[in-house]
């Protein structure tokens, strides 16, 4: 029976004749609910009626206030008769502009409450959660055959389940579910599972030539393309006579073939040669332009070659002129020439004189160097014969030491003799010494400004990376919608928050669209993820946000542990300024579920938000 929802105040219901005034409440007007009875003025109140009023009056009082007479001496008491009184008053249905005709007491209304087969005109709502809110008459009917919720049977695959799923999500990708031919081929009512096997066959499947020729046609006239008409086909030169693909042929290669004849460029009477004979006919054609035999002597004109021999004819009186010109221009040049030399030749003498008094004075310096060696040495054998006498007994170890001395006197002299050697030489090279040293010196410092501009652009590089990406951070971190917090997984890992922005969100959500986000993983070398946003939800009632977060095949999955078990937090975070955010967690109570598809391993949670 169809009862307005009601539990403060009193009974708010279609009477079919008006209460007495003792029955109603003071406060709220209507039939008392749990009668109350006021001992100073004698009105009746229900009871919710009468807390209300308690609670609105000054609390500093010690007493409570009548809210009809204003009497401080407020005294109340349960009035059990009023109460049955009222629940006897006969009342219509709510619903009875629906048209219900249904008449009772009030305690049949309150009686009626908790039966599911109350008012058949009551607005209920759907028992699959659909969202449908319709009459209790049309319920059953509802459910069965029209609710987007009920369980139904695939009629392709069998499968069970809500008809909005199988009508539409499942529909799209049943395996059984009969589809055309994308071709608009003459096969039809082809199952999903096998429309790649028969694209395979299609004859109006467009394909690529085998050839490789980046031709695209359909399978069924694929064989006369790559036998007749694909440009890498292969075909003999008519010329040179070798093998390659027709394009090749007829166009790179004829610009190139060494017997592909073509026209004299001077339109001779030979008419064409072959392409390797041009330069040997070139040289023997009548018409080709060729300088004058005398324009070494300054003879400017061209002429054919079988207008040679007429031209020199006629100008035989200029050339003879212009030979004699040049003649005497080459003896003034030449006698410019020989002063030059001369004055070089000089310089040259003065510099090898200079050269001669340096080495002069090494020469002198290494004798000094000499005579001082001697001096020493004669002192060395003046003091060996003054220790002679004294060293009688040590004349054995005096004699070796003598021979060692004399030894070493004698590699003296050679080294001498080698530092004096090598004093000429370095004087004579110390130029080109220098060169060479300045030189290396020189490569070294390039090397190192090379190799330090280098280190220097490839940090330069780095930290443009870094700030890009922290720029990058940033730009997500302040434009986030929505924010995936996976708490630990199965791995032991701490994983961090992941945040994830869903761009032009009121359009995607009138247009019912799902969104997939781009890959992530949990962590270092660790799960890899990704989100489905479904901005409309999964239930037809508006305010729900459902969010499917998939486990993916990932590269480091070999070194994880499997199978995945653990569990995530979903939080919503609002943009708009000065606005809450959704704090309440989704989360799946389960563990992974595995699917395969395409042959990867793939797992994912659900989790429905709302926000």
């Amino acid at each position: 029976m169809a009862v307005k929802p009601q539990s403060l105040g009193g009974y708010d219901y279609h009477f079919l004749e008006p209460p007495l005034d003792m029955l109603v409440c003071k406060i709220c007007q209507y039939p008392s609910r749990e009668a109350y009875l006021s001992g100073c003025c004698g009105h009746t109140f229900c009871k919710s009626c009468l807390e209300l009023a308690k609670k609105a009056t000054n609390t500093d009082r010690v007493t409570d206030v009548c809210p009809t007479c204003y009497s401080e001496e407020f005294v109340t008491f349960p009035n059990k008769q009023v109460d049955r009184t009222v629940k006897k008053l006969h009342v219509s249905c709510t619903n009875k502009e629906k048209g219900c005709e249904w008449q009772g007491e009030v305690n049949d209304i309150i009686n009626q409450l908790g039966n599911s087969d109350g008012c058949q005109f009551e607005d209920v709502t759907c028992s699959n959660d659909c969202g449908k809110c319709l009459q209790r008459q049309y319920l059953t009917g509802h459910v069965e055959d029209d609710c987007v919720r009920r369980k139904v049977d695939c009629q392709y695959c069998h499968i069970t389940g809500e008809h909005q799923f199988i009508e539409g999500e499942h529909n799209e990708r049943c395996p059984k579910f009969p589809i055309v031919c994308p071709n608009k081929c003459e096969a039809d009512n082809i199952p999903r599972e096998d429309m790649d096997e028969h694209r395979k066959m299609c004859p109006l499947e467009v394909v690529t030539c085998p050839n490789d020729c980046g031709m695209t046609l359909q399978r069924q006239y694929l064989t006369i393309h790559a036998k007749m008409e694909c440009p890498r086909l292969k075909i003999d030169c008519q010329y040179c006579h070798i093998t390659g693909e027709h394009q090749f042929i007829e166009g790179e290669h004829k610009e190139q073939c060494p017997k592909f004849p073509i026209a004299c460029p001077n339109k001779c009477k030979v008419g064409s040669v072959p392409r390797d004979d041009v330069e040997e006919h070139m040289k023997m054609c009548p018409l080709e332009l060729i300088q004058c035999e005398y324009h070494m002597v300054g003879c400017e004109e061209r002429m054919a070659r079988k207008d040679q021999k007429k031209h020199n004819k006629e100008k035989m009186g200029e050339h003879l002129c212009l030979t004699k010109e040049n003649l005497q221009t080459t003896q003034e040049g030449t006698k410019g020439e020989l002063a030059e030399m001369t004055k070089s030749f000089a310089d040259a003498l003065k510099e090898l004189a200079d050269t001669k008094a340096d080495l002069k004075s090494t020469q002198e310096e290494a004798r000094k160097t000499k005579d001082n060696l001697t001096q020493q040495l004669a002192v060395t054998k003046q003091e060996a014969k003054n220790t002679k006498g004294e060293l009688t007994q040590k004349l054995t170890n005096t004699q070796r030491d003598l021979n060692t001395t004399k030894q070493q006197l004698a590699t003296t002299c050679q080294n001498l003799a080698k530092a004096e050697k090598e004093h000429i030489t370095l004087a004579a090279n110390t130029d080109e010494v220098l060169a060479k040293l300045e030189t290396k010196f020189q490569t070294k410092i390039t090397k190192i400004e090379t190799a330090a501009q280098k280190r220097i652009t490839e940090l330069e590089t780095n930290l443009k990376q870094k700030t890009q990406q922290i720029d990058k951070l940033l730009l997500i971190t302040w434009g986030m919608d929505i924010v995936l917090m996976a708490s630990k997984i199965s791995s032991g890992d701490q994983v961090v928050p992941v945040i994830v922005k869903v761009s032009e969100y009121t359009k995607k959500k009138s247009d019912k669209v799902k969104w997939y986000s781009d890959s992530f993983y949990t962590h270092h070398k660790g799960y890899k993820m990704c989100l489905l946003v479904d901005v409309g939800g999964w239930s037809t009632r508006s305010g729900y946000l459902t969010v499917h977060l998939f486990l993916m095949k990932g590269p480091y999955d070999d070194q994880l542990r499997w199978p995945l078990k653990g569990h995530c937090e979903m939080k919503l975070l609002n943009q708009i300024s000065n606005s809450e955010h959704h704090l309440g967690n989704g989360r799946h109570k389960g563990d992974a579920h595995e699917r395969i598809t395409s042959g990867e391993r793939s797992y994912y949670y659900s989790i429905i938000m709302v926000h």
